[in-house]
């Protein structure tokens, strides 16, 4: 099952996902018309981009000192085990709702192509390397991920001249060679996994027919006067009924027409190249350093540094007995994550300390009245590693207090405030 965190980046991927989408599909007729059909395939870089971006760590900010509080409780009050706090049940809830989501297109995906393969019938390998199918719907393609092989239909040398096979056979080939197999085996996997994005079928869909205009593209600048036989090549080629996620084929929702009318535009030159490198680059680079520079920074939610003994002296009703009052410190803390959202809070955290430093229970003891910032907070404290106090020279377990504030105004307050 998924964790709360895991919702998080899925979320934050997401959502960069998304602003790429947008972008992308603004861009992309203008692009095609002024640049060529391979300046819009190659914008489609900006989504992944944008979606790893979020993944890096988040600029840091002003640091807050966090001070450990109270006194260290007797060792016979310390409880070992797991935290007392659980998961919410609305994360297993969603959790669980985005696994089956993706399992169901996993399975959809699957079944479509097997069904395809299946349509194909036997496949012979051919004398020059190729594989021929006893059908004809949906040929010539490329298919399979490990190795990609070129598929043709059972009756090509009857229904193409000699001239429309060898422009079928580089176009195939030019998929081949760009790798265009594992990028659609990427957006398949980018279907599965973010399958409740709603801009995603249409991202998709266009993303593939740029595939297909650029191969288009690159077959006609390398085969300089054959347009019309290339065209008539295109019209001659059968529709697939059904789609293939791990190859490259031409369906029944193809865009033929649009396709037979860019042969009218002229090739791109070295210039509009090294141009449509210079924007796909940009393009990439800005919305992936704008997806990197909105993340919440990390000392928003609480930086620690290292408290070098506890805030208050040890009460009277809590005095252990027989264990001096000495405090425990700090010598290992992350801090937590900073939720989503823009609430503020403040908690107050119990946390049993074993005599190696570990934590080996946390609680809430005073919620900040979120639930996420209390579960951040519990999260991050479990990793924390303390000093603990010394009885005869030697460690031994106790519980301590750490409040835990959450302030974004704080955060960028370059230390002004911050746990009192």
């Amino acid at each position: 099952m998924i964790s709360l965190e895991g919702l998080r980046v899925l979320l934050a991927t997401a959502l960069a996902g998304s602003v790429g989408m947008v972008t992308v599909l603004a861009l992309r007729g203008m692009v095609r018309r002024r640049l060529g059909a391979s300046a819009a395939y190659l914008l489609w870089l900006a989504v992944p981009v944008a979606m790893v971006a979020v993944l890096l760590p988040a600029p840091r900010v002003a640091v807050l000192p966090v001070h450990a509080i109270d006194a260290v409780l007797p060792a016979a009050r310390t409880v070992l085990g797991h935290s007392s706090t659980l998961p919410l049940p609305w994360t297993s809830t969603l959790g669980g709702a985005w696994l089956a989501g993706a399992l169901l297109v996993m399975a959809g995906l699957l079944r479509q192509q097997r069904r395809f393969v299946r349509g194909l019938g036997a496949l012979r390998r051919r004398d020059d390397g190729l594989w021929q199918a006893q059908a004809t719907a949906g040929l010539p393609a490329v298919l399979g991920l490990w190795p990609p092989r070129i598929v043709l239909p059972a009756d090509f040398e009857r229904r193409y001249t000699a001239q429309e096979q060898r422009l079928v056979l580089l176009h195939e080939q030019v998929h081949l060679r760009r790798g265009d197999i594992a990028v659609n085996a990427l957006l398949a996997a980018l279907q599965c996994v973010y399958w409740f994005n709603p801009l995603l079928p249409l991202a998709l869909r266009r993303c593939r027919e740029d595939q297909e205009f650029s191969c288009d593209e690159r077959v006609i600048a390398r085969s300089d006067g054959a347009r019309r036989s290339y065209g008539n090549a295109m019209l001659k080629t059968g529709l697939a009924l059904s789609s293939l996620p791990l190859g490259c084929h031409w369906q029944d929702r193809h865009p033929l027409k649009e396709r037979i009318a860019m042969l009218k535009c002229p090739v791109p030159g070295k210039g509009q190249w090294f141009g449509m490198l210079l924007l796909a680059a940009g393009v990439s680079l800005a919305l992936g350093f704008a997806a990197w520079a909105a993340q919440p920074a990390p000392s928003d939610a609480l930086a620690t540094s290292a408290a070098p003994a506890l805030a208050a002296p040890p009460r009277g009703d809590t005095e252990p007995t027989g264990v001096p009052a000495d405090n425990i410190a700090f010598a290992r803390r992350s801090p937590p994550r900073y939720p989503p959202g823009t609430h503020a809070g403040r908690l107050l955290l119990q946390i049993d300390v074993a005599a190696d430093g570990t934590a080996t229970d946390v609680r809430i003891e005073r919620g900040s009245g979120h639930a996420d910032l209390d579960e951040a907070a519990v999260e991050a404290a479990r990793g924390w590693r303390f000093l603990p106090v010394r009885k005869d020279g030697k460690p031994v377990a106790g519980t301590v207090r750490v409040p835990v504030l959450f302030d974004r105004g704080a955060g960028r307050a370059a230390g002004k405030g911050g746990v009192q």
